[in-house]
C-alpha cells in the first residue's frame, strides 16, 4: 500500500447533516411524496407516476466572525433546499399541504447535531408544463472548530529594508 494513498474519511459534516435529514423526512413526510438527495443532473430527473418529489441539497453556509483566544471557533449557519415538485396546488396531494406538512416535520428539530432547524423560507420557483417546483430553504446552526494541527501563520517581514 503506497504512502500516498488516505485513509478512508468518516463522512464529513454536510454529509452527515443531509444525510439525517433525508432518513427523517422519508419517515415523517407524507407517503404521497418521494423523498430523495438532489440527482447529479436533476434535468433528468422523472417524478412521473409519483404525485410529489422532495428533493434536498446542500445549499452554502454563513458564518458568524471568530471567537475565542485564538479566533479558532465560529458558529456556521448551514442552508438546505429542499425542492418540493407538485402536480396540483390545492388538495391532499397538493403543493400546499405538503409545504405544511416538511414545516411541521422539520421546524425545530436538530439533525446529527446541527439545530434546531429554522424555516429560513419557502418560495415557489415557477411551473412548467403541469409541475410545480418550490423551494423551502432551512438554516441550521453548528459550531465550526478550526483544526487543532493547524500551523501558525508564518513570521511577518518587515516591508522595508532597516540597512
Amino acid at each position: 500500500m503506497s504512502d500516498s494513498l488516505r485513509t478512508v474519511r468518516p463522512p464529513l459534516v454536510i454529509e452527515q447533516v443531509e444525510d439525517a435529514l433525508l432518513a427523517f423526512l422519508k419517515e415523517n413526510v407524507s407517503g404521497q411524496c418521494k423523498v430523495e438527495v438532489f440527482p447529479n443532473d436533476p434535468k433528468l430527473y422523472d417524478f412521473s407516476g409519483l404525485p410529489a418529489a422532495l428533493l434536498i441539497h446542500y445549499a452554502g453556509s454563513r458564518y458568524a466572525n471568530p471567537k475565542g483566544p485564538a479566533n479558532t471557533s465560529q458558529i456556521r449557519t448551514m442552508e438546505f433546499s429542499l425542492v418540493l415538485l407538485v402536480r396540483s396546488l390545492r388538495g391532499e396531494g397538493g403543493a400546499y399541504n405538503h409545504l405544511e406538512d416538511i414545516r411541521l416535520a422539520l421546524q425545530g428539530r436538530a439533525f446529527a447535531g446541527a439545530g434546531p432547524a429554522i424555516i429560513a423560507r419557502d418560495q415557489l420557483m415557477g411551473e412548467d408544463d403541469g409541475v410545480w417546483r418550490w423551494e423551502i430553504r432551512i438554516a441550521l446552526g453548528l459550531p465550526a472548530v478550526a483544526r487543532a494541527n493547524q500551523s501558525p501563520a508564518p513570521l511577518m517581514r518587515p516591508a522595508f529594508s532597516t540597512l
